[in-house]
């Protein structure tokens, strides 16, 4: 069977839109079929998380105000405003970019993808409560290039983890009811960036706050029980990785992925962060295979590993790593917003065989 990826407008209601940047349409016959669990199902408010979710940043909020309009190739948006913006003091909450986000959402039907990323983006006062702080250096080559100094709650400290379920229950009770929230990001127990379950750090490091296996695996579970609790009606999306203080060692990631598909079935919508075109994203690396061992029936997401319109990557490239999520089972793709309304990227078609 030929499956043939076009762009028509006739088709946003019954494709996954899948962009580079512009028009990329998975026609409704190659999608993957997602069974919601028994409990979402009697639940009318819940839609399907598919398609291609543009990735918006607190700063980026007035660009997708300018560019929403035309971006009706998108089907939804990942919202990533991190604690120290939500939470600026302990007994302060400022919702006004979500708020916003929000808004623009039900204006032009986009569905949404709620992410509070914490790790290195949480306020100075945690530590006043007494949680453990970590600092460390760190060289990031995707998305924001550059090295440079950071400080961290420890991942597993118990008053960090207190205060996360704290505000992940805050945000329930204002958006938790919204039709337009079609899932949760379980966060924080990472330093970096808060999304993903990797500890990229050194063993000496990891010793120095004493790391063990049972620690950081707890740690996620703890907060998709507190994401699940409080947001019932909508999905969990999670980030695996692999990447641990004594190199690349699956074993976390599969046991919190294990744990997670057991406790809440097909309610996980199991991602990667780091989809690309580059030839070493293919079956037999560990790095994919976590991903996409096992379980046929949970649903799958890829976000791009890069804001790759800064590097003017060509659009053959970006149409590859797209295609490279399609193959591996992703049912949604996630892209940054400045890739989203790069013009270069308009237009891409795929076509590819299947069975």
């Amino acid at each position: 069977m030929k499956m043939i990826l076009r762009s028509s407008a006739s088709d946003l209601s019954r494709s996954l839109m899948l962009l580079a940047g512009g028009v990329l349409a998975l026609s409704a016959s190659s999608c993957l079929s997602t069974t919601e669990t028994p409990e979402l199902k009697t639940q009318d408010s819940i839609k399907k998380h598919q398609g291609v979710f543009a990735i918006v940043r607190s700063k980026e909020i007035d660009t997708l105000e300018a560019n929403i309009e035309q971006m009706k190739h998108i089907d939804g948006i990942t919202i990533y405003t991190g604690l120290s913006k939500i939470r600026p003091a302990k007994d302060q909450y400022d919702w006004t970019p979500i708020d916003r986000i929000f808004e623009l959402c039900a204006k032009y039907d986009k569905k949404i993808n709620l992410a509070i990323p914490a790790g290195r983006w949480s306020p100075e006062w945690i530590y006043a409560e007494g949680a453990e702080k970590f600092s460390w250096r760190m060289k990031e080559d995707y998305v924001d290039p550059g090295e440079a100094n950071w400080t961290a709650p420890v991942p597993w400290d118990p008053v960090y983890l207190k205060i996360l379920k704290e505000t992940a229950e805050k945000a329930a009770e204002r958006y938790k009811d919204s039709p337009l929230l079609v899932s949760v990001q379980v966060t924080e127990p990472s330093l970096a960036n808060g999304l993903e379950a990797n500890l990229n750090i050194s063993r000496k490091q990891a010793e120095s706050i004493k790391y063990s296996p049972e620690k950081f695996i707890n740690a996620w579970k703890y907060m998709f029980d507190a994401y699940a609790n409080a947001f019932p009606k909508q999905r969990l999306s999670w980030c695996i990785h692999d990447m641990m203080p004594d190199g690349r060692n699956p074993v976390p990631g599969r046991t919190i992925r294990d744990w997670a598909i057991e406790k809440y079935g097909k309610r996980l919508d199991l991602m990667i962060c780091y989809l690309t075109y580059e030839d070493w994203f293919k079956s037999g690396n560990q790095a994919v295979d976590i991903w996409t061992e096992k379980y046929p029936d949970i649903q799958r997401g890829a976000q791009m590993v890069d804001i790759y319109s800064k590097k003017k990557l060509p659009k053959q490239q970006y149409e590859k790593a797209v295609r490279n999520g399609l193959t591996h089972g992703a049912s949604f793709i996630e892209i940054f917003l400045d890739d989203a309304i790069y013009p270069d990227y308009k237009d891409i078609s795929l076509e590819r065989s299947g069975k």
